[in-house]
This record gives C-alpha cells, sequence and structure tokens, in this order.
C-alpha cells in the first residue's frame, strides 16, 4: 500500500550502502518553521528545541548562506535568495522504518501509485550555468588571492540547470538506483522537492558525542577492475588531495575543539578510501566526545562545513561570497534530522538536486581550489560529480519524423530543421546543419522512387543518424479514442519529440490495436493537448483550431505549417469542443491533415 502519494509533505531518509539497506521516513506534518533574516534565529532554535522536547521529529534544510548569519564578522556578506530561506524546518509527528528487501517493494508501490504518465522519470537535459572560461577566470583570482597569502583552499561551486520528466518521486527513485549512498534523503514540501544523494556527513550527534566525516579528494572510476585499483591507488597517494583532506580535517578539529574540552577531540580515520558508481572519494573522520552545546551553538561553531567552505574558514567564505554569482542556498548547507531524544545527522547536501514545479531543476557542483590547481582540471572534477544525474539523459535522443517524396525530398525540411536546431540549443546538444544535410543526402541517395518515412535522431554529443523505411498507405476510416490517463501540461516531453516517449508509445500501441488511428490526450485541467501520434484540430465554420503548446503538447511542423499559412488558429479546447465540432482533424509531418472520427470511448487504462 503506497504511504507517499497521500502526503502533501514528508521527509525520508535512507542508507543504501547499509547492509540491509536502512530506510525511515517521517510524516503527520505539525509545523513548519521557515527563517528568511538572521534577526529571528534564537527565536527558531528555541522553537526547535521545544519541538524535540514535545517528542516531535524534527527535518532541517540549512541554507549555505545561513554560515554567513551565524558568523558575526560575516554580516552583511551573504546573498540572500528570494526563493530560499537561510533555514527550514519541518515537525512531525509519526516516524516508520523499513530495512532490506522490504525496501524494494515499498519503492514499487509507491512508483504504481503514481498516474502512469509521471512513472517513468528522468532528465532531458542538465547544463552548467558557467562556461568553461568563466570557471577559470574565477578560479585564477581565486589562486591570485591564495599566492598572496589570504588563504589556503577555497571551495568554488556553480550550479547546473535543466529539466526533469516524470514525478520527482520517480525520479528519485532512479538516483537512488544510480548512486547508492549513506545519506540519501527525499523531501516533498508541497509542489517542490528536494532530491539529495549526498555521501558526506557533516555532523552527526549521539549522546554526548559528535561525529564529522570531511570528504576531500576525488577521482573518476577506472574503465575496468585494474584501472579502477590503479585510480584508487593514485588518489591515496596524491599529495594535491592529501594535503586538501588534511587542510580540511585540521579546520574541523579546530571547530569541534571550541565545544568540546581539552584532548577530546580525537582524527579517527585518516585518508579513507570510498568508492562510488561514478567516482573515488577520500574521506577522514573526527570526533569530539563530552560534548554538552545546545543545536544553535553546534552550529555557530561547525557551520558550513569545512569542506565546502576552504581554510581557514572565514576568509574563504568572504572569497566565495564575491566570485560566486548566485545564492547556494540548499547546497552545502545541511539536511538532516534531529530526534526527540536530541540525537541529529546532518548530511552536507551535494549531489543534491532541487525541483520546481514547472519542472526545472538545479543541481551545484563544485572543487576545492588549492596552490597547485589547475582551472581546467578542476571544472571536469565538477562535471564528474555531477555524473550520476547526468547520465540519466545521456540516452535521450532527439527524433524528427519526416515525409520523403522522390520529386520533392522533404516538403517541410525548413520546419524540421528550425524545431530540431530549436530543441538541440534547448537541450545543450550540439548540432550542425551541415552534418544533417550530409546524412539525409546519404540516407535518401539510393531510395525507391515512392513515399517514405525518414526518422532522424540526434544523440547526446551531436551526432545525427536516419532510417528509411517505405510509407504505407492508410486505412479509409480513421478513429480515434481517448486516454484515460491525463497528462502534466509542465512535463517538458510534452514540448520535444524524444526517445523518453514510452508512455506514448505503449498508449499507441494499444489504440492500433483496438482499431483505432490514435489515442487523444487531456491534461488535468481537462484541456486537449494532443494525439500519440498527431495534433489535434477540430473545425467550425470552416475555421481549425487547435490547442495551444501551453495546454501541453509537442509543436508538430505540419500543425506550425497550418498556423503559418492561415488556415488554423490557437485555441484552449474541451472534450465537449470534440463533440460539437463540425469535423476533427489530426495531423503530423507523414500524413498531413486527416479528417478522422471521433469515438467518445475511453481506451482502457495501460
Amino acid at each position: 500500500m503506497a504511504v507517499l502519494a497521500q502526503q502533501s509533505c514528508f521527509a525520508v531518509f535512507e542508507d543504501t550502502l547499509a547492509t540491509p539497506r536502512q530506510l525511515f521516513v517521517l510524516h503527520g506534518l505539525r509545523e513548519v518553521i521557515e527563517l528568511s533574516t538572521p534577526e529571528s534565529l534564537s527565536n527558531a532554535f528555541d522553537r526547535i528545541e521545544a519541538a524535540r522536547l514535545s517528542g516531535l521529529w524534527v527535518v532541517v534544510a540549512a541554507s549555505y548562506e545561513l554560515g554567513y548569519a551565524l558568523e558575526p564578522k560575516l554580516h552583511g556578506e551573504e546573498k540572500l535568495s528570494a526563493a530560499s530561506p537561510l533555514l527550514k524546518v519541518w515537525l512531525f509527528s509519526e516516524r516508520f522504518c523499513l530495512e532490506g528487501e522490504a525496501l524494494a517493494s515499498f519503492w514499487s508501490g509507491e512508483i504504481l501509485a503514481l498516474p502512469a504518465w509521471q512513472r517513468e522519470a528522468g532528465l532531458l537535459s542538465l547544463q552548467p550555468s558557467w562556461t568553461e572560461d568563466a570557471h577559470a577566470a574565477a578560479a585564477q583570482r581565486i589562486l591570485h588571492a591564495i599566492k598572496e597569502g589570504e588563504c589556503y583552499q577555497v571551495n568554488l561551486t556553480m550550479p547546473l540547470t535543466g529539466e526533469h520528466y516524470g514525478h520527482p518521486l520517480a525520479l528519485y527513485v532512479r538516483l537512488r538506483e544510480q548512486q547508492a549512498v549513506s545519506y540519501s534523503t527525499l523531501i516533498r514540501d508541497g509542489d517542490s522537492w528536494i532530491l539529495s544523494l549526498s555521501p558526506e556527513l557533516f555532523v552527526e550527534r549521539i549522546g554526548h558525542t559528535l561525529t564529522c566525516r570531511p570528504m576531500k579528494g576525488t577521482s573518476a572510476r577506472g574503465e575496468d577492475a585494474s584501472d579502477d585499483e590503479a585510480r584508487a591507488r593514485d588518489l591515496l597517494a596524491s599529495e594535491k588531495n592529501r594535503a586538501e583532506n588534511l587542510m580540511i580535517v585540521d579546520l574541523i578539529r579546530n571547530d569541534l575543539g571550541k565545544l568540546a574540552p581539552a584532548g577530546a577531540v580525537k582524527t579517527l580515520k585518516l585518508f579513507q578510501l570510498e568508492r562510488y558508481e561514478t567516482l573515488l572519494q577520500l574521506t577522514s573522520t573526527v570526533q569530539a566526545s563530552q560534548v554538552t552545546a545546545t543545536l544553535q551553538d553546534i552550529l555557530a561553531a561547525l557551520f558550513p562545513c569545512g569542506s565546502i567552505t576552504g581554510a581557514p574558514k572565514i576568509r574563504a567564505m568572504q572569497l566565495i561570497a564575491e566570485e560566486e554569482p548566485s545564492p547556494r542556498d540548499l547546497y552545502c548547507g545541511a539536511l538532516g534530522w534531529m530526534a526527540p531524544s536530541g540525537d541529529f545527522r546532518f548530511s552536507v547536501p551535494i549531489r543534491t538536486l532541487l525541483t520546481a514545479p514547472d519542472h526545472r531543476i538545479r543541481l551545484n557542483v563544485g572543487s576545492g581550489i588549492v596552490a597547485d590547481s589547475s582551472p581546467r582540471a578542476e571544472y571536469h572534477e565538477s562535471l564528474l560529480k555531477a555524473q550520476f544525474a547526468r547520465r540519466l539523459s545521456e540516452d535521450v535522443q532527439l527524433i524528427e519524423t519526416m515525409r520523403w517524396e522522390p520529386e520533392t525530398g522533404v516538403p517541410l525540411h525548413g520546419l524540421h530543421l528550425a524545431r530540431l536546431e530549436q530543441s538541440a540549443h534547448a537541450l545543450g546538444i550540439p548540432f550542425q546543419r551541415a552534418d544533417f544535410a550530409r546524412v539525409l543526402e546519404k540516407a535518401t541517395a539510393k531510395l525507391p522512387p515512392h513515399a517514405h518515412r525518414i526518422r532522424v535522431l540526434l544523440n547526446q554529443r551531436g551526432e545525427v543518424s536516419m532510417l528509411a523505411a517505405t510509407l504505407e498507405p492508410l486505412a479509409t476510416d480513421l478513429r480515434v479514442c481517448i486516454s484515460a490517463h491525463a497528462l502534466d501540461a509542465a512535463d517538458p516531453r510534452l514540448r520535444y519529440k524524444t526517445t523518453a516517449r514510452a508512455f506514448y508509445d505503449r498508449a499507441l500501441a494499444d489504440a492500433i490495436t483496438q482499431g483505432y488511428f490514435d489515442v487523444l490526450h487531456f491534461n488535468t485541467q481537462g484541456e486537449l493537448c494532443e494525439g500519440a501520434r498527431s495534433n489535434v484540430f477540430v473545425e467550425y465554420d470552416g475555421v481549425l483550431w487547435t490547442p495551444p503548446c501551453r495546454s501541453g503538447l509537442l509543436p508538430g511542423v505540419m500543425r506550425q505549417h497550418l498556423l503559418d499559412s492561415g488556415r488554423a488558429q490557437e485555441t484552449v479546447l474541451h472534450k465537449e469542443d470534440l463533440l460539437r465540432a463540425d469535423s476533427v482533424w489530426v495531423s503530423n509531418a507523414l500524413r498531413g491533415l486527416l479528417a478522422v472520427r471521433f469515438a467518445d470511448s475511453t481506451l482502457p487504462s495501460n
């Protein structure tokens, strides 16, 4: 039975590296505490303390910028975000736990509880907001500051932005399969979601003992087992990576020393190798005992984690504020839970995606700049840390389906080319018109003299491929039916023609099996969208009307041709319009404009 699908606010914490895997869910929201300005800082922590003493579980999402509010020497230097508070806290009354094999059935049940259209999730794009040159310029300024003795290390970060498709919960499930970590977190807050696959512990309190496990030192995984072992040895022996790690260990020992008696801070493990699906990392473990400080005092001493600032911390944070043009928000802050007992565990929210209702996503990445850093290498190390998410889009290709005639070639060639080029630009895919022309000429050079269907694929590397097939004649009586599933008009799958269309392919196959030419879809507002392989038109008094793109549909090239020629106009349409229309039409580039019979029947749920 699905639990999360019925909740508008919840938090899931998982350790997917543990044996057996472990999960607990917090739900039953009682209150939300938000801190947007530093003035009410103490009041917020007093409320948190009162809540946990009353038996509530506390979930904390602290933005990186909270660190500027906690440190008097940095007041006024933070970049405050209008969209993200300094601190957001959810108070929950209910908790349940699962482990081992029960996790698989739990997540499969949650996926099945989602609308069918939203069960398949992934990324269409995730592109860095900084160019390599812009990053290099910032890195060079930091290297100059290091040379001048202002600091030893500065963590320089940048955002990647893009679009996801499908439900955020389904996206999280895919990501957790890509990267097993100890501090996996999923938080729903209404229409906003946090999907964190963090491998790094910020601080954990059990009784009066605090444990920190900073992560510094990165390498890509090897091509095979032998190469992987060689890279692991190189990482462990790397003077640069060991120096980075040791700097942060010393910084964190110093921070913990503010909270513990003399001699109570110890380094338990130094330069431990951790293996993840896409990279190798070095961690060290530092522990402080006999700590009786409050949560506010602990964060004031430790926050933000030194691994994502640099050393010395205050000057590093000043340089970060100068070089990074936008707030980090939750990235590099703290994310985790606090039990009624006062024990807590907070990760450093790296490898963390933030989603918005319009399907936009953001993922920040970074690396530590030290005296012998190469700006180019640091940029590519940063991108390596996003690979666990970016590889979800690697198999997504853009599609164009074109009609080819022996006498005229591709009738709507210009519109196909324009749409492909615009889509490639929007998704960050390289595209060259000359490559398209060369491949098209080769694909059609020896075709028999009759109409063909040309399927064009453009992959993430910008490589064009085409496949030609004879265009078979259609039946004379074409019928269309209605899908049982409503679409999310904001889902980017509806705006771009890509290979991420398994839902449409299944719907079309089911419709054809039952004798229909196409199946029409509506969005969650009841607005007509499109067919699985065509755009839809209704005719009134000789005028064709078709839904606008904002209703959720692919801007088909034949549709665009009809709009450009004045034969069709846009308006929001509903089922009643299909029933009252003088006639119903569908169009695509292969078949043109086709009259169809609208069967007021719903295709059974697939």
